[in-house]
């Protein structure tokens, strides 16, 4: 429902499908729809068992208090619980390197809208920071992206870039909202313009310090309170490095202008990437209405 109720929920899991060629990140959370009938009491049982089971779970505890006594009470509630009959499987199935461009166009109840995606690497890769930098300097108010689609040429109304590093493969990723009128191709151009100048032309020093400030101060503010510390720690951990929290900073600082151009080289390549080209859909005429009058 969450996904059907969206004007893209299903073409977004269509797109996501269509850019991963082999991994199981192609395949919906919940499944296809056919898969929602067709599962039986006893697989949901057994998939829940697997991987619902201490022996796949994180725990993280954060705040004031006596370590020795904080394990005491863990062991008391949940010591009791066994390890899952069978550990989880091991991921075998990995992306093969893309060959050639794919293309998405569709039709939806949305605005135009230009998505690309590139893939990129897992969170656990020297190349993690020099691509969330990378797209640091693309998005938000300040970065390149809005300064050329929207207040620049004016073509688009919104626009943002972002990196998605899971745990065993990642994206980079840019989706722009087409301004009304403007031709979604246009913006397209747009974006892979910006996307060369940072592949042929270093970065100046001051513009690659801002990125880096501005990563730095939010990173600051995400330790403000115990609640978002423990949300990070768990989610750094599932991915495969819950120290990252502590090694940001010094990663972010170690960045150059080289790093930035070197891995816009290598992975934001036509070959490695998937444009999807989302047009308004028409509205149907009117069923009610005769041919040649009006429906009163």
């Amino acid at each position: 429902m969450r996904t059907e109720s969206t004007p893209l929920g299903k073409f977004d899991e269509a797109f996501n499908a269509l850019f991963w060629e082999a991994h199981p990140y192609k395949w919906p959370v919940v499944g296809w729809p056919s898969d929602i009938p067709a599962i039986t009491k006893a697989e949901a049982d057994e998939y829940f068992g697997t991987y619902y089971a201490p022996n796949n779970l994180t725990g993280v505890l954060v705040g004031d208090f006596d370590p020795a006594q904080a394990r005491a009470v863990i062991e008391r509630y949940f010591g009791r619980i066994p390890r899952g009959a069978a550990e989880p499987p091991e991921m075998v199935t990995v992306e093969p390197q893309q060959l050639g461009e794919k293309r998405f166009t569709a039709e939806a109840e949305t605005s135009p809208t230009v998505r690309i995606w590139w893939h990129a690497v897992p969170f656990v890769h020297k190349d993690r920071t020099p691509l969330d930098l990378l797209s640091d300097l693309l998005t938000g108010r300040t970065g390149r992206l809005y300064k050329s689609l929207v207040l620049g040429r004016r073509i688009a109304n919104e626009v943002e870039a972002s990196v998605d590093l899971k745990k065993y493969a990642g994206s980079f990723e840019v989706e722009s909202v087409v301004k009304d009128g403007k031709d979604p191709a246009a913006v397209e151009a747009a974006i892979v313009e910006e996307i060369r100048r940072l592949q042929n032309e270093p970065v100046p020093a001051e513009e690659l310090q801002k990125v880096k400030n501005q990563g730095k101060a939010q990173a600051y503010r995400r330790l403000s309170s115990p609640f978002s510390i423990l949300i990070q720690l768990l989610y750094y951990d599932g991915l495969g490095d819950w120290k990252y929290i502590n090694t940001y900073a010094d990663e972010v600082d170690a960045v150059t202008a080289a790093d930035l151009q070197r891995v816009a080289r290598a992975y934001l390549t036509k070959e490695n990437r998937t444009v999807g080209v989302f047009l308004r859909k028409e509205a149907a005429p009117d069923a009610a209405a005769p041919p040649g009058g009006s429906a009163r």
